[in-house]
């Protein structure tokens, strides 16, 4: 500690000021943000479509960058920016209307259809149950108590997943108010994001001392690459799932195919296990229709994900990830313990952030220290990590 206080002392006076005036300004900031969490949310949603939507706007502004150059179009390279965010909100209403108009009735259809048997479905499991329980009692009784201790185990953490849904949900149909004041906070709010996120980043680089910028770029651009491979990834892997699985259900004659389409969407937000649970569920609802097309489903569920996992995972997320499953099993329930719903789906992508910046100080911080150059090359390198005390 002597050591530490020692060099705390050898900095000039005005930059000790400095830093400390940075300390309690960003302290005081996160502890306003983390009081006003409940009622930040809209702005947080903002943040998040704003970075999912950096890249389309980038695509957009690309597009009348080229118009603008010929003559007499020069408007549209003087507003490319705000007319490409236009352009974006103009798509996403597009399909918006469409997915409403077109899926969503669909989707109601096949709930309301699955609600009226619903009586019919539980009959059937349960006498289903009954047989299974039968077999269960001819087991050795270490393996029922094995057995048993597994499922405790698993209905511990599913309980814990449910509740954490449920509150989450009672929380935003206690807040109807704040829905419709959000609904019209985020456009703008996101608007104004993708206008000026370039000038906000500078600024904001700004602010902070010179002998860390190297540093701090080099930090972001780790957690850019990570959200951005993952998230967006996640998003449109979700999209290929869903729309391959509702298309295979439907010709393989599976009922319900287009909820369980949709239900694989959003479970393949989960790594590893979404896929499995969508696959069991499929071939449960199969089995109700037919032995065989019970069996017809569970290829067809192993097919998907072994095409999912050969050829789209490593091109669509690239190295964003890449966690082992035992790993990724234990931070989804840390993250469903710490945040819910939304914890459940952060944990793997929040897990894989602190593990490449714990790389890179790790590599800045050596005996040898690297630069942040080097030290960002050898995270993204994918070198052998070891290490060293």
């Amino acid at each position: 500690m002597s050591d530490l206080l020692k060099i705390w002392l050898a900095v000039p006076q005005q930059r000790r000021r400095r830093l400390e005036l940075l300390f309690f300004s960003v302290t005081a900031l996160v502890w306003a943000v983390w009081a006003a969490r409940g009622v930040l949310w809209p702005y947080f949603l903002g943040l998040s479509l704003a970075y999912l939507l950096a890249p389309i706007v980038s695509l957009f502004e690309k597009g009348l960058h080229w118009i603008g150059e010929r003559p007499r179009l020069g408007f549209f390279k003087r507003a490319a920016r705000p007319l490409a965010i236009l352009a974006t909100y103009v798509m996403g209403i597009a399909l918006m209307v469409g997915f409403f108009s077109l899926v969503v009735p669909l989707i109601s259809q096949q709930s309301q259809a699955l609600w009226a048997e619903r009586e019919v479905i539980w009959e059937y499991f349960a006498e289903l149950a009954d047989n299974l329980i039968e077999q269960y009692r001819l087991l050795d009784p270490q393996i029922q108590t094995q057995v048993e201790d597994a499922l405790g185990k698993f209905t511990t953490t599913l309980g814990q997943v449910v509740q954490q849904t449920v509150g989450g949900t009672a929380v935003a149909i206690s807040y109807t108010v704040s829905l419709l004041l959000a609904i019209m906070v985020i456009p703008f709010w996101t608007f104004y994001l993708l206008k000026d996120s370039t000038e906000l980043a500078r600024a904001t680089l700004r602010l902070v001392p010179i002998q860390v910028r190297a540093d701090l770029r080099q930090m972001v651009f780790l957690l850019d690459s990570v959200l951005s491979s993952y998230l967006r990834g996640q998003l449109f892997l979700a999209l290929i799932i869903g729309g391959a699985s509702a298309l295979g259900y439907s010709l393989l004659g599976v009922r319900f195919a287009l909820l369980l389409g949709l239900l694989a969407a959003l479970f393949e937000m989960l790594p590893n296990i979404g896929p499995v649970l969508t696959g069991v569920i499929s071939t449960l609802i199969a089995l109700m229709q037919d032995p065989v097309l019970a069996l017809w489903t569970v290829l067809f569920a192993v097919g998907v994900q072994q095409v999912e996992n050969l050829f789209l995972t490593p091109r669509v997320l690239g190295r964003s990830v890449k966690l082992h499953p035992v790993l990724i099993m234990v931070v989804l329930v840390i993250g469903s313990e710490l945040g819910g719903l939304l914890g459940l789906f952060l944990a793997p992508v929040i897990t894989a952030v602190l593990r490449d910046l714990f790389r890179y100080l790790y590599y800045r911080f050596g005996e040898t220290p690297a630069s942040p150059t080097e030290a960002l090359q050898l995270v993204l390198g994918g070198e052998e990590f070891e290490l060293v005390l």
